[in-house]
C-alpha cells in the first residue's frame, strides 16, 4: 500500500512534466517547461532540469521508452545549447516555451541554472551517449564559474545572480551581480560542480566561505539558513546522495536536512492553537502557492526571531523529506490523501490552508516543486536519478576536491 501511494505520486509528477513540457517539434522552445501549471507559455530553466533528471525515472520504471527518452533528451540539450540565452552559461531565469527567448528582464540565475545543470549531468551519465556526453559537455564547459568569485571579509563567495539591464529584476537602477552565496542555503550543489570543473582549485575555499550559523529548537542542533524555508534543504539533495557522505569538518549534509525537517514538524506542532491547519502530520514552512499567491515561509529558528507563515502548508515539504524521515513523511503522506480535492490529475496540489472560515486548496502545480516531489520519492524507492548522477566524473571529482569523505 505505501509503495503503491509513493508510485503514484512519482508517476503522476511525470506525467506532470510530459504535459507540461514543450515537445512540440517545431518550436525552438523544445524540451522546456512550464513555471506552473497556471502559466503555461512562461518556462523556468530550473523546470527543466528536474524534466532531464525525470526521463531517466521514466526509463527505469517503465513510463516510456530508452529510445523517446534519449530522443527528448538530445533535443533538449541542443535548446539549451543553442536556443537559451545565457551570461557567462548561466541561464535567464525565466523564458518564453515558445521561442525561448529571455522573459522580460528577469536575472540570469546561478542557482537556477545550478538545477538545470543538475538534469544534464543526470542524463549524460545515465545515457552514455556519445552525442548526449558533447552537448552536455560543451554545456557545461562554458559556464564561467570564475566571474561570480570575490572576496568579502577574506572569505571567498559566489555572487547569486547577474542582470546586465538597468531596471531589470533584482537590479533597480544599477545593473551588474546580484547578492552573494554568504549562508548556507540550497547552493550545495555549486560547490561539487566548481570542483569538477576547470575552476577546481576555487571550490574548497568557496565551499568553506559560506557561514554555518548553528541553531537550536526543542533541542534539536543543526546548521540552519537564515530565512529557515524547508526547501533549502531538500533541493541539493534530490540529486547529491549524501547518506553516508560527510565534509572534512564531519558534517553530513544528510543528516543535517533530517533534523531541519524534524525542527519544522516541531514548530508546526507548537504552533498548532495560532494556526489550525499545522499538526504533526501537516507541517513544513516552505516556498508555495498561498492563498495569496507565491510565498516563502520559514521556521524557527532564523533571522527575524520569530515564525513566518500564514498556516499554509505544501504537500512537497513533508514528501522533499521522505529519504530523511520515512516514517513521519509517510504519515503525513497518508494523511494528506484524506483531505478532498488536494489530490489532483498531476498528484498533489501545491498547497493547502484551513486558517479561513472555507478550507483553501491551491489549484494549480508549480513545476520545481512538482519535481521535488519526483525525485525525492524515487530517492526512496529507487535512486535511479542519484545513482546516475552520483556516478558522473565531474561530481566524483567534484566531491574529491571538497575533500569529503564517505563512512564506512
Amino acid at each position: 500500500m505505501t509503495n503503491e501511494i509513493l508510485n503514484n505520486i512519482q508517476k503522476s509528477a511525470f506525467q506532470f512534466f510530459m504535459e507540461y513540457t514543450n515537445f512540440n517539434e517545431t518550436s525552438k522552445g523544445y524540451g522546456l517547461t512550464s513555471d506552473h501549471s497556471m502559466r503555461r507559455n512562461i518556462a523556468s530553466i530550473a523546470s527543466t532540469g528536474f524534466m532531464l533528471s525525470g526521463l531517466v525515472i521514466g526509463v527505469e520504471q517503465g513510463y516510456i521508452t530508452r529510445e523517446e527518452a534519449l530522443y527528448k533528451t538530445k533535443k533538449t540539450l541542443l535548446t539549451l545549447r543553442d536556443v537559451v540565452p545565457h551570461q557567462f552559461g548561466f541561464y535567464a531565469h525565466f523564458l518564453d516555451i515558445e521561442t525561448g527567448e529571455r522573459h522580460q528582464k528577469c536575472e540570469y540565475s546561478t542557482i537556477d541554472t545550478a538545477l538545470c545543470l543538475c538534469g544534464v549531468i543526470t542524463v549524460d551519465s545515465y545515457f552514455k551517449d556519445a552525442e548526449v556526453s558533447l552537448l552536455a559537455k560543451t554545456i557545461m564547459d562554458r559556464v564561467d564559474w570564475s566571474v561570480l568569485i570575490h572576496e568579502n571579509n577574506h572569505k571567498k563567495l559566489l555572487y547569486m545572480s547577474y542582470n546586465p539591464d538597468k531596471g531589470g529584476d533584482y537590479v533597480g537602477k544599477k545593473p551588474g551581480f546580484i547578492h552573494q552565496w554568504e549562508m548556507f542555503a540550497e547552493q550545495l550543489m555549486m560547490y561539487v560542480m566548481i570542483g569538477g570543473s576547470g575552476y577546481s582549485k576555487e571550490a574548497l575555499s568557496l565551499y568553506e566561505g559560506f557561514e554555518r550559523v548553528h541553531g537550536n529548537y526543542k533541542g534539536i542542533d543543526y546548521i540552519y539558513s537564515p530565512g529557515n524555508a524547508q526547501f533549502v534543504y531538500q533541493f541539493p539533495l534530490a540529486w547529491l546522495d549524501l547518506r553516508n557522505i560527510v565534509d572534512k569538518d564531519g558534517i553530513s549534509w544528510f543528516a543535517n536536512a533530517k533534523q531541519a525537517t524534524l525542527v519544522h514538524q516541531a514548530c508546526a506542532i507548537d504552533y498548532h492553537t495560532e494556526f489550525k491547519t499545522f499538526s504533526k502530520y501537516f507541517f513544513g514552512f516552505t516556498a508555495s502557492d498561498t492563498p495569496k499567491g507565491y510565498r516563502v515561509f520559514g521556521a524557527l529558528p532564523n533571522h527575524d526571531n520569530k515564525i513566518n507563515t500564514d498556516g499554509t502548508v505544501s504537500p512537497f515539504g513533508p514528501i522533499g523529506s521522505l529519504p530523511f524521515t520515512p516514517d513521519i513523511s509517510m504519515d503525513s503522506i497518508i494523511e494528506m490523501m484524506k483531505i478532498p480535492g488536494l489530490w489532483g490529475p498531476y498528484g498533489f496540489y501545491d498547497g493547502f490552508n484551513f486558517e479561513g472560515d472555507t478550507p483553501w486548496i491551491s489549484s494549480r502545480y508549480i513545476s520545481i516543486n512538482k519535481g521535488l516531489e519526483m525525485l525525492m520519492v524515487n530517492s526512496y524507492l529507487y535512486q535511479d536519478v542519484q545513482k546516475a548522477f552520483m556516478s558522473h566524473e565531474v561530481i566524483q571529482k567534484g566531491i574529491e576536491v571538497l575533500e569529503w569523505r564517505r563512512l564506512d
